[in-house]
């Protein structure tokens, strides 16, 4: 059958009832845009397929929670964001952290690097911040969360949010000019 063909509720109610029809309209529907977000939070693929295979899980397992039909997308969104969380959460406890250097830079120009860069360069890039930096750029930036929420979130202080926040930028911006200094011809080498 055609994704057009079914709306939310119906989507919704074939997947309470288990309808594997229902269930594979909704993974169609929705795997591309939830791949793309555990992909931002994993550090590689391997990591942001286990975010996808828990995330997709927890959806199944719950959708009957799911009061309002119309609101599934955000609903889905809120799961794999919290599962990537719950990812980050752990691999951060297994890594050591050395403190990184706070300096004043200013937050990295986003429009510029997208019109340089395509997405899964600028992903690439964010996949190489450490976990909790990596976390709180995605939930900050890209999600549009506050400090507040992010701390409430992560179970860190709002500090430690702005802080991670801070040091991504820093880190971004830094290899972003890395970036545009290979990409730029140096003047007067004409080889």
């Amino acid at each position: 059958m055609e994704i057009d063909i079914w709306t939310n509720k119906k989507i919704v109610a074939g997947c309470i009832s288990s309808d594997p029809e229902a269930r594979r309209v909704l993974y169609d529907k929705y795997s591309a845009q939830m791949y793309s977000v555990c992909m931002r939070y994993a550090q590689d693929s391997e990591n942001a397929n286990d975010m996808f295979q828990d995330g997709f899980f927890l959806v199944y397992k719950n959708i009957h929670q799911l009061k309002n039909a119309d609101a599934l997308s955000g609903w889905i969104k809120r799961i794999f964001i919290n599962t990537a969380i719950k990812h980050c959460k752990m691999a951060s406890r297994t890594i050591l952290y050395q403190e990184m250097q706070h300096a004043n830079i200013s937050s990295v120009d986003w429009n510029e690097a997208d019109s340089n860069l395509g997405i899964e360069e600028i992903t690439k890039l964010i996949q190489q911040l450490p976990v909790g930096c990596r976390t709180v750029f995605n939930l900050y930036v890209i999600e549009g969360y506050s400090h507040n929420e992010i701390a409430e979130q992560m179970e860190i202080s709002i500090g430690t949010s702005k802080s991670q926040l801070h040091d991504a930028r820093k880190i971004l911006k830094q290899k972003l000019a890395d970036i545009s200094k290979i990409k730029r011809p140096i003047p007067g080498n004409n080889e």
